[in-house]
């Protein structure tokens, strides 16, 4: 782990890093199943999933819901898949625009010397947006998002940058994965973690810095 000051790129997840919308997302898919199905008990285990597996895209979490927790017949999973992401994105862009901003991340972002990019589990053009419309699209060289997993994203990014003298910033378990898998290195935002005790333990493990105060940190 280099000096915080001394990377070249800044890489940080959005749900829970630089938003406090972990919470909001998890009650809005609530809402959109809600919407479409009437167990109880399914829909509590399709949102145990969605929680704990943060990070990783809507579609992927519908096709997970479709094709190994919810019945559905097979020849109307391709009309709920389509029915459940548009429901969901409409909820998401709303809960964006008023989903708290994290302390002290944007004074962090003007300190940061080397290219600040986002790289998440949300879909790319909506997240663009609403970065946009927050005035926070000033303070990165890029905004990316699914449908191409994370991991892609940040190969993308270095070869783009043509280092791998990176970070990532993430508050979720595929965060870390997608930083060891580009052999980069990571740093756990705890505060909003859905997983905050089992990422407590991973970075425990493998050594990474666990941070809690974005203004506590020094460049």
């Amino acid at each position: 782990m280099l000096q915080l000051g001394d990377y070249e790129v800044y890489i940080f997840d959005c749900d829970g890093v630089v938003l406090d919308s972990n919470q909001l997302k998890i009650e809005a898919m609530k809402n959109v199943l809600e919407a479409h199905f009437s167990d109880q008990f399914l829909i509590a285990e399709c949102i145990n999933y969605f929680r704990h597996n943060f990070g990783k895209s809507r579609f992927h979490h519908v096709a997970h819901f479709l094709d190994v927790i919810l019945d559905i017949d097979e020849g109307r999973k391709e009309e709920f898949k389509s029915l459940l992401i548009q429901d969901f994105s409409k909820q998401c862009r709303s809960l964006y625009l008023s989903a708290a901003i994290s302390p002290s991340i944007v004074s962090f972002l003007e300190q940061c010397k080397g290219k600040r990019y986002v790289a998440s589990g949300s879909e790319e053009s909506e997240l663009r947006d609403v970065f946009a419309q927050r005035g926070l699209n000033i303070y990165f060289n890029g905004v990316y998002g699914s449908p191409i997993s994370k991991a892609e994203i940040i190969k993308h990014i270095l070869e783009q940058e043509q280092t791998t003298n990176a970070v990532m910033f993430g508050d979720a378990e595929s965060d870390m994965l997608s930083a060891q898998q580009n052999h980069i290195d990571f740093i756990f935002y705890s505060p909003y973690s859905n997983v905050k005790e089992k990422m407590t333990e991973l970075c425990n493990l493998h050594k990474y810095p666990i941070i809690s105060d974005f203004s506590k940190l020094r460049l």
